[in-house]
């Protein structure tokens, strides 16, 4: 077992202890059930100082861990930790302050920048995880030229992968493709359907990913449209595209 994982066994320990000093003594599951034992208001003090001992002598040795952590560009690491922290006292702000700035430097260690060519379909950009925040900027600007016939419905939107989808026109745009394909599961937008959501990304987008899987952008223009320039894209907590 290495290190971090001796850690995070001990932090979720940490954690089911005070969840069992919290609970009613003597609580059981099943057909019979103990009586809960009667404590002295001293014996409950008591039980409370032991749970503030742990917590207290918990937090100082995480703090030290976590700063060794940040010092060595550890911060996935450090913030599992902090996570603990939160679960323990979820209304401290300094924590949850460290947490965002934890979100803020994994996303700018992992930062690269490429070109989005406007002309093109779906473009990958790289493999996205579930649960974790990633960071899409882009900036510039395209001309583009569509002389396509336009009826009373519109521009069709019913195929993502070669319609115009569900925002702005001419803004840009992400799917991301679980790892068996489109028929995999839902999209980047959520949901349960069999071909994957596109999302709105605009000038700056940033959440979690709602599954696994590659992201791909490109701009919501209608099919046959002529594009020139490019775009400018940085993206963060994205698993670089080879």
């Amino acid at each position: 077992m290495t290190r971090f994982a001796r850690l995070s066994v001990i932090a979720a320990s940490t954690v089911a202890v005070g969840l069992l000093v919290l609970s009613p003594v003597g609580a059981q599951t099943g057909k019979s059930k103990a009586k809960p034992k009667t404590i002295s208001p001293t014996e409950l003090k008591k039980l409370d100082a032991r749970m503030e001992e742990v917590q207290r002598s918990f937090l100082k040795d995480t703090d030290s861990i976590i700063k060794g952590y940040e010092e060595s560009g550890q911060f996935d690491r450090a913030k599992v930790l902090l996570e603990v922290l939160q679960k323990l006292d979820p209304k401290n702000e300094i924590i949850k302050k460290k947490l965002e700035q934890l979100d803020d430097n994994i996303l700018d260690s992992t930062e690269f920048d490429l070109e989005l060519d406007p002309s093109k379909p779906w473009q990958p950009v790289g493999q996205v995880v579930k649960d974790r925040l990633f960071r899409v900027e882009v900036e510039g600007d395209y001309k583009f030229i569509s002389t396509s016939t336009v009826g009373p419905e519109g521009f069709p939107t019913k195929d993502p992968a070669n319609d115009m989808v569900n925002a702005p026109l001419g803004s840009v745009v992400a799917i991301v493709v679980p790892p068996g394909g489109a028929n995999a599961g839902g999209g980047g937008g959520g949901g349960g359907n069999r071909q994957p959501n596109a999302f709105f990304i605009g000038s700056k987008y940033e959440q979690s990913a709602q599954r696994d899987g590659m992201l791909l952008l490109k701009v919501n223009v209608p099919p046959g449209a002529k594009c020139t320039g490019k775009l400018k894209v940085k993206v963060g907590g994205v698993n670089k595209s080879t």
